[in-house]
């Protein structure tokens, strides 16, 4: 590719698909929808303490308290979480801030009124497991509906410039009209017609789930954001739909293995950022990066890989990501998308040979934590070692062109500053 056409790519990305995707990301509704998924993340991080806690429990029984019913009430009460915080961040994100808790408490209500109880000598009973991370789809459309039906009400402006009727009693109105549809629109479904939201909501998303487990899906989701946050646009953006994605096949996985069987699925976040491969020094792979920045003959790279290697053990990279810098640098970008690329490829095919264990660890989202010691905890293999060592050895490999490329103009730059100076 000419120096032309690359500087035209350029161009394109950073001025035509960068504030595209950013105005699509900002949408009211896109918006509040990832900040709902996002918002319950401290509910799980809560059961991973809880998984970090019972590696040790088990040797100090006697002192310690089994807490495992900590994470079963957080992580198994996700899907109601997410109906209540998918409203709730809707109406934040819509400007309908007089809205957000009553607007989340009915998404609560018609979450439970779609699972479809049975009532028994007065006692109202749910499948358990509908709670949980696999009814987490069904929650995202409970609460996107919910928040359609307050959305549609409160552009109606009720009560406009009237004085007449007391304040305090127009929002009662205000509040009980969507209310009042959220639930009887639900309640003629789910009662009156006899249907079952649950496993036909599940069956409508099975297929996108199903391409998402597929090798062509694992690379893509895992490079989509790789390829955007070489742009500067954070991977968090896209949480809400890789979570929607993530959780519930991660919760299959565990409930596989407890009745005996074995884990199948990789697109989770467990494998996609837990077991740190794919991220090795964070999105992108650039501990490797961070380390040849480390024997760099630039001044000014030398010390960048002096200040961001502590972070970067901890795969965080925000630091060097912005300060080499890799964003919109096309030197640098390139090998952020190859290593992820390969680093993917490396992971599904040693997982799906057996050559290293899928995690069936419930909850394992914590992405900060350094390989291979993440590989080994997620993963339960000590194998995880050999792999994490495969991993950054190709991750150097791959990067070290780029970089002495880099490092070329820099010392060029280097060289001309203090020529001007002297």
């Amino acid at each position: 590719m000419s120096k032309k056409t690359m500087q035209k790519f350029m161009d394109w990305l950073q001025y035509k698909v960068t504030p595209a995707v950013q105005k699509f990301t900002e949408r009211p509704w896109v918006h509040g929808f990832s900040a709902g998924i996002v918002k319950c993340l401290p509910f799980i991080l809560t059961g991973c303490l809880i998984f970090f806690y019972n590696v040790v429990q088990p040797y100090f029984p006697n002192i310690l308290p089994n807490l495992s019913a900590v994470s079963n009430y957080t992580f198994s009460m996700l899907s109601l979480l997410v109906a209540f915080m998918m409203v709730y961040q809707e109406m934040g994100s819509l400007k309908h801030r007089n809205y957000q808790v009553v607007g989340g408490l009915t998404g609560i209500c018609a979450y439970i009124l779609a699972m479809k109880g049975t009532t028994v000598d007065g006692v109202y009973s749910v499948t358990w497991n509908r709670f949980g991370p696999t009814g987490i789809v069904v929650a995202i459309c409970i609460g996107l509906y919910v928040s359609i039906i307050f959305h549609l009400i409160a552009k109606l402006n009720l009560f406009k410039n009237n004085n007449t009727i007391p304040e305090f009693v127009q929002e009662w109105i205000k509040n009980i009209i969507p209310i009042f549809l959220s639930i009887l629109l639900l309640k003629i479904v789910i009662i009156d017609l006899d249907v079952d939201l649950y496993p036909i909501v599940l069956k409508l998303f099975a297929p996108i789930n199903a391409i998402a487990q597929t090798y062509p899906g694992f690379i893509l989701l895992n490079l989509f954001c790789c390829f955007f946050y070489s742009l500067g646009i954070s991977g968090w953006t896209w949480s809400g739909p890789r979570n929607a994605i993530f959780i519930p096949a991660q919760a299959a996985n565990v409930a596989a293995v407890a009745a005996g069987g074995t884990a199948m699925y990789l697109t989770t976040s467990e494998v996609c950022n837990g077991i740190a491969l794919i991220c090795l020094g964070g999105m992108g792979c650039t501990l490797a990066l961070n380390i040849w920045c480390l024997f760099s003959k630039s001044k000014r790279l030398k010390t960048l890989g002096r200040v961001c290697i502590a972070p970067a053990i901890f795969n965080i990279n925000e630091p060097i990501l912005f300060g080499t810098p890799i964003v919109f640098n096309p030197i640098l970008m390139m090998p952020m998308w190859i290593c992820t690329t390969v680093n993917a490829t490396i992971v599904w095919i040693v997982m799906r040979t057996g050559l290293l264990a899928i995690p069936t660890i419930e909850l394992a989202m914590v992405a900060t934590i350094p390989a291979p010691f993440s590989t080994v905890m997620f993963t339960g293999d000590m194998r995880g070692v050999i792999w994490w060592a495969v991993c950054l050895a190709v991750d150097l490999l791959i990067w070290y062109p780029f970089f002495k490329t880099y490092e070329k103009q820099e010392v060029e730059k280097e060289a001309a500053e203090a020529l001007a100076k002297a």
